[in-house]
């Protein structure tokens, strides 16, 4: 992780629904990462800058906001996940493993696109990590992010308690309104996910954190992924709030990278083994 190791930023490249870091030579992995409510692909921009040369990062970005602004936002579940699917089945089906990271809606995303690519026979990846996620069996008892008749300043409290938001857009009324509307469309998709029970099994490792401040999403809800668990399973509880993915960027990734190595030469000793 250091920044020595580190790539520049004029090597990112760029499409409407990913933000991109080639690899330098073939990559050892790929790692697509997923984006909470209300942010978008720029959230990783440190992960970009921070991974070894050899991991390849991709970036997922939803319509509605930085290069898809003009695209209306997903209203349910299931079309967000059938165009996460139609993006990554190409990155995780060629010869380069993959491990997947979600923060927050993008933890429940990228479980369900795990699944989903589970059920087209995609390779197991080397992981699948969550931030600030609750599990899915403990999505029927949490209160909705928004109610039907909510006014505007609802929306504006709660980005406000959400953190992550610059301080200075609050003072612009034309960049709070882009702001809110992201984030409100963010909610009602959030808020229409209804996993049904019991959850799918996880058969890669699954590694799971949560912030011991966060306001959001208790440290409880987000251990339970422990049940979802059919093989090797951790959870790190980081001292922060919500938003550690950019805090605790050195931590979470110095502990992705070890289940990462693992994952590659465990892969490496098998194919050797199977040559034999």
């Amino acid at each position: 992780m250091s920044a020595s190791r580190a790539t520049g930023p004029g090597r990112r490249t760029s499409n409407a629904r990913m933000l991109r870091r080639p690899a330098v030579g073939r990559p050892r992995y790929r790692l697509v990462c997923l984006h909470h409510a209300g942010g978008g692909a720029a959230a990783f921009a440190p992960w970009l800058r921070m991974l070894p040369d050899d991991v390849e990062v991709c970036a997922l970005r939803m319509p509605g906001r930085e290069s898809r602004l003009g695209e209306p936002q997903h209203r349910e579940p299931a079309a967000a996940v059938a165009e996460l699917l139609g993006v990554v089945w190409p990155l995780a089906t060629d010869d380069v493993p993959i491990a997947y990271y979600g923060h927050s809606m993008g933890g429940a995303l990228a479980y369900e696109l795990y699944r989903a690519l589970a059920e087209k026979g995609a390779p197991e990846p080397l992981y699948l990590a969550v931030g600030a996620t609750a599990a899915p069996q403990r999505w029927t008892s949490l209160p909705p992010r928004l109610r039907e008749g909510d006014a505007r300043q609802v929306l504006v409290d709660l980005l406000r308690e959400y953190g992550g938001t610059p301080t200075e857009v609050f003072d612009h009324p034309e960049l709070l309104d882009v702001a809110l509307t992201v984030l409100e469309g963010d909610f009602r998709l959030y808020d229409a996910y209804q996993p049904i029970p019991p959850p799918g099994p996880v058969g890669c490792p699954l590694v799971a954190f949560a912030g011991v401040r966060d306001g959001m999403v208790a440290a409880d809800d987000v251990l339970a992924w422990r049940e979802c668990a059919a093989g090797p399973f951790a959870f790190h509880l980081l001292d922060d709030g919500h938003f550690f993915v950019e805090s605790q960027a050195d931590r979470i990734l110095a502990l992705l990278g070890e289940w990462a190595r693992d994952g590659v030469e465990g892969r490496r000793s098998r194919g050797r083994c199977s040559q034999t």
